[in-house]
Parts: C-alpha cells; structure tokens; sequence
C-alpha cells in the first residue's frame, strides 16, 4: 500500500470528483485515476463507482475511509516530531542533578551512546539553573514550581539494614520494629529527607534519628561500609546483592517518590520527550539488571 495512494483516496473521497481532486493534488487525472485502481487491486475491493464527471463512494470506501484519516494524521504528527527536532539542532544540554546521583557515570555512558551529538553537562552543587534556556533541565524529586514537570519513574523507598543487623534476619518488617532504631538520615533541606519526613508526618509518627549528614553520597557510603541504617530509594541509588546491606520494604510503612524532569519545555516537546524517554529506559534498565542479579 502506498502513502501517496493513501492521500489521494483521502482527497477524492472529500471532493467526490477526480478532476478537481487532481486539480487540488497538482498531478494528472489519468495519474489519479491509475493510482486508485492500484490501490483497489491492493485492498481487493471496489472503492468508488463513477456516476457522469462525479463518483460514488462503495460501503468499502467509506468504512475505510476514518482509519486513512487517523492514520494519515498519526503519520504527520510524527514528521512534525521530526521536523521540530531537526529545528532545534539542540548541541548541548544541561543537566542539573537534585537526584540519584550515584547514577552519574553510566547516565552519561548511556546518554552518549543514544545522544553521540549532544554535549551532556552535569551539574550538582551551587550552580543556579537557568531555566529560560531550553537546554537547561532538572532532574529531581520536588516538582518545580513555574517549570514543567515531567515524571520520569516513582520508585518504593525502603529500610536499609546491615546484613548482621538483627531485623536483617527478619522476613517482614513493620513500623514498630524500626521506630526506636538510630537512623541516619540526610539534612532537612535534602529532597529524600524531605520525602521521609512528609510520609512521617502523614502517619502521625516520629522517628528516631541517629545521626545527619548533609552529603546522599557519604551516607550511601556509611551504607556500603555496613555501619548505618537509613532510607534507600530502591532504583535510584541501585541496591547490589553484593553491597554489606539488605533493603526490606516497611510493611505498613509503605513510601514512594517521584523522580520529574524539569524545564520549560512543555511535556510534548520532541527534546523533553526524547531526553525523559532515554533518562527512564536508564533507570528501568538498572532496576531490571539488579532485578536479574538478585
């Protein structure tokens, strides 16, 4: 089936008259109507019966004729896509990192090898974003305010404990078991500790806190040293069977946060689509691989 047939069948069908749909189309009458008794002989069907200089539609041709319209206009959006992509000649990006940065280096392995032609640049610590740019985005866990936030994943969040630790050898785990236990937490102007604190709250609970440290990498290091009990978003911060710690989820504790990409590109931009599409395939693939490993 040919998508120039397909605009054809479309216009005749609107006109009901072949010499003024190849008068709209700029091509001949003979072109058109030799496109039509291809496509006829494609389908096996009859589509049109000539009454005079005007046509008749078959019950074929307009059955046939809706999904032609849906399917011609699916096509164009996705060559607007294109288009819009190829106008922007986006050459660089900036990535200002509020979250899961233990992802870093193979974020970058991975967005390179989709995006070989745009420039990725990380950012962390003390660099204000400059959001009217539209190659400046976030990732994180607080919803913006003013900019377009696009979810990307929402993962569980659970308790991590050393592998020694008595609860370790406990199948469930329930609030009460960890409500008197020293947690490591991160400061109050972190995002997770943000999370945490909000679930606590909701619940009407109070934990008991042993020690605050304003660094998510240092305390992923305490983790992985087996030395502390804290919080573990279960995707973002890639749990590994190998690592000295377990992570049990809160039976009747239950938390979720919601890693966004934001900008100012709206959800339907081409490049907010393509960067949020590659950032969850990322953080999917990790979670399936430690899935696999487990």
């Amino acid at each position: 089936m040919n998508y120039l047939h397909l605009r054809y069948f479309k216009k005749i069908v609107e006109t009901k008259n072949i010499t003024q749909a190849a008068r709209e189309l700029y091509t001949s009458q003979p072109a058109l109507s030799r496109a039509m008794k291809n496509l006829e002989k494609n389908l096996d069907v009859p589509l049109f019966s000539h009454q005079g200089r005007n046509i008749e539609l078959t019950a074929y041709a307009e059955n046939f004729y809706p999904y032609v319209v849906k399917s011609l206009q699916a096509l164009d959006d996705g060559l607007d896509v294109l288009r819009s992509l190829n106008d922007q000649d986006i050459s660089s990006i900036e990535l200002h990192l509020d979250v899961a940065s233990i992802s870093i280096p193979s974020l970058v392995r991975t967005f390179s090898e989709k995006h070989p032609d745009i420039q990725l640049s990380i950012m962390q610590h003390d660099t204000l974003p400059d959001y009217t740019q539209a190659n400046v985005l976030s990732i994180t866990s607080e919803e913006k305010k003013g900019l377009i936030n696009s979810p990307i994943l929402t993962e569980p969040v659970y308790i991590a404990l050393p592998k020694n630790h008595p609860l370790a050898k406990k199948e469930k785990l329930y609030l009460a078991d960890i409500l008197r236990v020293p947690i490591t937490m991160l400061s109050k102007k972190n995002a997770f500790r943000k999370t945490i604190d909000l679930a606590a709250e909701g619940k009407g609970i109070e934990l008991t806190i042993g020690s605050v440290m304003d660094d998510p990498a240092t305390l992923r290091s305490v983790l992985r040293q087996g030395l502390g009990i804290s919080f573990f978003p279960k995707i973002s911060w890639s749990y590994d069977q190998n690592d000295p710690f377990v992570i049990r989820p809160i039976e009747d504790f239950p938390i979720e946060r919601t890693i966004y990409l934001s900008s100012n590109l709206t959800k339907d931009n081409p490049l907010a689509k393509t960067i949020a599409h590659t950032l969850k395939d990322f953080f999917l693939t990790r979670h399936c691989q430690n899935v696999v490993d487990e």
